[in-house]
């Protein structure tokens, strides 16, 4: 990947974070982020990532959160059915690094470990019972 073709982006995430599967070899991220020095003007960013990348986004952030994406450019060109020419620019997302969550994720990740733990089988329960020994067991 040469370097003009990739960078880093600081940036909120503003939209809902979308996937989709069209293939079994294939799944597709999207979402848009707005940069943190964009101007009032400036539009968000339209962020696409594959694969496994995309599925640690999925996972991991939600709308408001604000992240790091390592990213590189791709220029995709296709015609139209009248036979027109068309192109756009894409940003593929490579890695990404959450700065801070926001609301929908912080609140959640309390609601997760607010959830109480499954309980613990009776054969879970009697395997760590009988794995620590008695006092009179201790040969000393």
């Amino acid at each position: 990947m040469s370097a003009a073709n990739s960078g880093t982006v600081v940036g909120t995430i503003v939209s809902d974070i979308s996937s989709r599967t069209p293939s079994d070899s294939l799944s597709i991220t999207e979402f848009r982020l707005s940069p943190v020095d964009a101007r009032e003007e400036d539009s968000p960013i339209p962020i696409t990532a594959y694969n496994s990348v995309g599925q640690r986004i999925t996972e991991r952030y939600s709308k408001g959160d604000t992240v790091v994406l390592t990213h590189r450019l791709r220029y995709n060109t296709w015609m139209t059915p009248e036979g027109e020419p068309r192109g756009r620019m894409e940003v593929i997302a490579t890695s990404s690094t959450t700065v801070r969550l926001g609301q929908i994720s912080t609140a959640k990740r309390a609601a997760e470990a607010a959830q109480p733990e499954e309980p613990a089988s009776a054969a879970t329960v009697l395997a760590t019972a009988t794995a620590v020994p008695m006092l009179e067991e201790i040969p000393f």
